[in-house]
């Protein structure tokens, strides 16, 4: 029968910003005689858009002075002084169109900048994620933002569907799109879109008592846990946990979002314990997951490409809670490596900004696998070849310290055969195969290097030092070198940087990398 006792737990949520309201700016009277900028975000293949943009407008509207004016950079570059020029040129704005996951909340962002310095903004969003983008107008403080949707094929589209595309309707109301545009910047601002204050969302550091059903079932029901069973955060079993690190128990261990437009969440240690009890970890586990937590890196990053996160773990801290780093490090056959990845996931979900909802907070087309308990593996130190160095070391750290290194990408691409051909040739091929993604600029006038992993086993490494390669360093520069083209220019090379780990064991294998090297964080700090 089932238990009906009921039992207190602990919420495992972290604690939201308040968001300060911000009220819509006035509207103009009219369009006519008014100065009105289209911004360009930049995003590659659209200036078709923006042709097709500048002369409908100008047809519909010609007493309007309509101008395109370029952002440069990604949604990364703030630019303030971009923004300025805008305020005092332009009596409205038409910010888009907000294409894939982090443009459209990084459009809503800037619209949301410009109703502050006074101008009425037009978050033009491709409608693939109409609910994120709602959420993010909230986070900013204008939750009655008017949004205008479009169709999601504008990158690469002609300039004559493009304009079909802008004669059209918006697919998500129904009304005509140039239409929106008009109301958006004339109709004048509702009471509610007028409104100011604090919205304060304080979260309860307990849930009401109910059976351990009923709990486990409200868990997942909030989307709090990774689908499969957790232990349940009970005062008791926190408290536990608690008795793994020397730091007090409502101290801020850091903040994390899913993305850069999107809010960050702050929490503190009690609050990464929660998590870390619903993983199953243990107390020995605890100084390795703050570690993990105060590096502020989320493990579910909000990106259309499905992307996964590593963290490789140095030290002696590795060998004291015993985790593995030989045969099947990366696989379900160890508890440390095992619920230390898990319990990433879990404070990225509940603890980084309300992570992981498909459709709002996570956007993978396909999702990852990976994201369940993501990369967590200890280097192979004792496996090291005479004269490499341990990860941690590179990185600034002394070999008796405790660290966390987080990488960041999409995948990797196993290898694991005895060629003919020299070992260190063989691994080049495989990131000859990656320079695809390497090369891939997202925004236009930038050029992305190639930044890899190499994940090798110590039998590999060994191979590798008899070909000539004395340390890591000596193998790295071989493959920045013999990865570009002669004669490339500098700033143009692909192999800008990749980290070389140990890890494994057995037989000869190689997995290759398309991630890059974020940051270490100490361990010990949190013990």
């Amino acid at each position: 029968m089932p238990n009906s006792k009921l039992i207190t737990v602990l919420n495992p949520l972290g604690t939201p910003p308040k968001i300060e309201r911000v009220p819509m700016a006035p509207r103009l009277d009219t369009l006519d005689g008014k100065n009105i900028v289209i911004v360009d975000v930049n995003f590659p293949m659209t200036e078709q858009f923006y042709d097709a943009a500048i002369n409908l407008l100008k047809e519909k509207y010609p007493k309007v002075n309509w101008v395109v004016k370029s952002k440069t950079g990604s949604f990364f570059n703030k630019q303030p002084e971009f923004w300025k020029e805008i305020k005092e040129e332009a009596d409205g704005a038409v910010v888009g169109p907000g294409h894939m996951d982090t443009l459209g909340p990084a459009v809503v962002g800037w619209c949301v900048k410009l109703e502050k310095m006074g101008i009425p903004a037009v978050p033009l969003i491709c409608a693939i994620t109409p609910e994120m983008e709602k959420k993010v107008s909230f986070e900013n403080g204008m939750e009655h933002m008017r949004l205008t949707f479009i169709p999601y094929e504008v990158v690469g589209t002609s300039e004559e569907r493009c304009r079909q595309i802008l004669e059209g309707d918006d697919p998500i109301t129904g009304i005509p799109v140039l239409d929106e545009i008009n109301d958006c910047l004339t109709r004048q601002p509702t009471e509610v879109e007028s409104k100011t204050g604090i919205i304060d969302r304080t979260i309860p550091r307990l849930m009401p008592q109910d059976t351990e059903e009923n709990l486990n079932r409200s868990f997942i029901n909030n989307g709090w846990t990774d689908y499969l069973p957790i232990v349940l955060p009970t005062e008791q079993r926190v408290a536990e946990m608690l008795k793994g690190t020397s730091r007090k128990a409502n101290e801020i261990v850091g903040k994390m979002y899913p993305s850069t437009p999107h809010e960050a969440w702050e929490y503190t240690v009690e609050q990464v314990a929660v998590n870390a009890v619903m993983a199953g970890a243990k107390p020995d586990h605890f100084p390795v997951i703050l570690a993990i937590a105060a590096s502020g890196e989320t493990s579910l990053w909000s990106s259309v490409t499905s992307q996964n996160r590593m963290v490789v773990i140095n030290g002696p801290i590795r060998n004291e809670i015993n985790m593995n780093s030989g045969i099947g490090a990366m696989s379900p056959f160890n508890e440390a490596n095992a619920v230390i990845g898990r319990a990433w996931t879990l404070i990225s979900k509940n603890l980084g900004g309300g992570a992981g909802k498909a459709g709002i907070t996570y956007l993978g087309a396909l999702g990852n696998s990976f994201n369940y308990n993501n990369i967590c593996i200890p280097e192979n130190e004792e496996g090291l070849p005479e004269g490499w160095t341990p990860l941690h070391i590179q990185k600034g750290f002394r070999s008796n310290e405790s660290t966390a290194s987080i990488f960041s990408g999409f995948g990797i691409i196993h290898g694991g055969s005895l060629p003919d051909e020299p070992h260190s040739q063989v691994i080049k091929n495989l990131f000859n195969g990656m320079k695809t993604y390497a090369m891939v600029s997202f925004y236009r006038g930038e050029v992305m290097g190639m930044r890899g992993v190499l994940l090798i086993t110590p039998q590999g490494a060994e191979f590798l030092k008899e070909e000539g390669f004395q340390s890591k360093e000596t193998y790295h520069d071989w493959l920045a070198e013999n990865l570009n083209d002669p004669g490339m220019p500098k700033d143009k090379q692909l192999a800008s940087n990749i980290d070389i780990i140990v890890v494994g064991g057995c037989i000869y294998a190689y997995a290759p990398g398309n991630m890059h090297y974020v940051r270490t964080v100490s361990i010990d700090e949190w013990r």
